[in-house]
This record gives structure tokens, C-alpha cells and sequence, in this order.
């Protein structure tokens, strides 16, 4: 008779990861919309749609990293960079399928969702501490 393998583990072990990846993605879409609203019914500056797209980036990122961090309960530095860096890459993956890569703000994006990856990583940590 041939046993069957639990996957009981591996589901427990990659859940913070989809958590994280479906909150940050969740929380992107949330600050896209708003900008999009206040951009509807204010006259914005040129520039600040670039502002909202590093607000928006950078929001996810802390979010994700928090679910990234705080899953895993330590390390909270290095999960939640991987935290903003999947972000990174889901954002960069909708802007290259929707045409809108110019390439210009590649680097600091890049630097600035690590970086609040990082943040939110080391926060999730010191919540998931605190339980």
C-alpha cells in the first residue's frame, strides 16, 4: 500500500510568502486607485504621478515585507528586502506586459522596494514578537 505524503508542512512553510504577495499586491492596487482618484479631481503637477507610483511601490513593499518578516519570525532584515524585491518583480512584470517600461526609474524603484521591504520586514518581526 502506498502512502500518501502530507503537504501539511510545505503549506504551512510558503503561506507568509503568498500572504505577503497577495497583501502587497492588494495594497498596491488600493494606493493606485487613490492616486488615480485624487489625480481625477485635483490638477496635478507633472510629476507627481511618479511621486504616487514610489508611494504606491513603497507601500506594498513595507506590507509585503511585514507578512515576509513576521511569517518567518526572525531575520527580518533579509526576508522582508526578498519581501520588497518580490514586489518589485510583480510590478515590474505588470509595467513590462502593459508597455509602459521606459527604464528610466529602474534602479530606484529597485533600491527604494528593498529598502522598504527591509523596513517592513524587521517590523513584522518585532509584531510577531510581541504575540
Amino acid at each position: 500500500m502506498v502512502k500518501r505524503r502530507s503537504y501539511k508542512a510545505a503549506i504551512k512553510t510558503l503561506r507568509p510568502f503568498v500572504k505577503g504577495a497577495v497583501a502587497g499586491t492588494v495594497t498596491a492596487a488600493v494606493f493606485t486607485v487613490i492616486g488615480a482618484f485624487l489625480f481625477n479631481i485635483a490638477d496635478a503637477p507633472s510629476g507627481a504621478d511618479s511621486v504616487m507610483a514610489y508611494v504606491s511601490l513603497g507601500a506594498s513593499a513595507v506590507v509585503c515585507g511585514m507578512f515576509f518578516g513576521g511569517g518567518r519570525g526572525k531575520n527580518g532584515f533579509a526576508w522582508g528586502t526578498l519581501g520588497g524585491l518580490a514586489m518589485f518583480a510583480l510590478c515590474f512584470a505588470v509595467t513590462l506586459i502593459s508597455g509602459g517600461f521606459t527604464g528610466t526609474e529602474f534602479l530606484p524603484k529597485l533600491i527604494s522596494s528593498a529598502v522598504c521591504g527591509c523596513i517592513g520586514g524587521i517590523i513584522g518581526v518585532n509584531i510577531a514578537a510581541e504575540r
